[in-house]
């Protein structure tokens, strides 16, 4: 899993993934919680969570959460191939929690911008109650529409 290494790559968010797993253990979490906490946690400022977003501030810092959909995707896919996280069927899909080679992966994870990851996924995990992907979508739309209308793009 070691051998990608790009920024804004799904390999850089299989490691934000893998964090936020290991930090939310022993919780399982489907693709779309994943996605939305990853999203909120990177852009925290933004939802009145942190001082600063972790990816600073850009006029399209919004119109990156549907982009990242199908990384987000392949990024789990390759964590559950890689043997780093485990897939759960249920009745609503698929959730995923961290093994312990993806919390070995953590541990050698020791940035600044990791820890800053984690208190923003404590932020956004505090914020909305049973980790509720429908209150969390509902806040990215929100702000994605209050961005467009500052910007002048009605």
């Amino acid at each position: 899993m070691m051998n990608e290494s790009a920024v804004g790559s799904s390999f850089e968010i299989s490691l934000r993934i893998l964090l936020m797993l290991n930090e939310l253990a022993p919780l399982r979490l489907d693709e779309q919680q994943i996605g939305a906490i990853d999203f909120i946690a990177v852009y925290a400022a933004d939802f009145g969570l942190q001082d600063e977003n972790l990816h600073g501030n850009n006029s399209y810092r919004y119109s990156e959460f549907p982009a990242r959909k199908q990384m987000v995707s392949f990024a789990l896919k390759k964590l559950v191939l890689d043997g780093c996280i485990r897939l759960y069927p249920s009745s609503s899909g698929y959730r995923y929690s961290i093994l312990e080679a993806g919390k070995n992966a953590c541990g050698k994870l020791t940035s600044s911008y990791a820890k800053e990851y984690i208190l923003a996924v404590k932020a956004v995990i505090g914020r909305f109650e049973n980790v509720d992907a429908a209150a969390m979508l509902k806040e990215i739309n929100r702000l994605t529409i209050q961005s467009l209308q500052e910007t002048g793009h009605e």
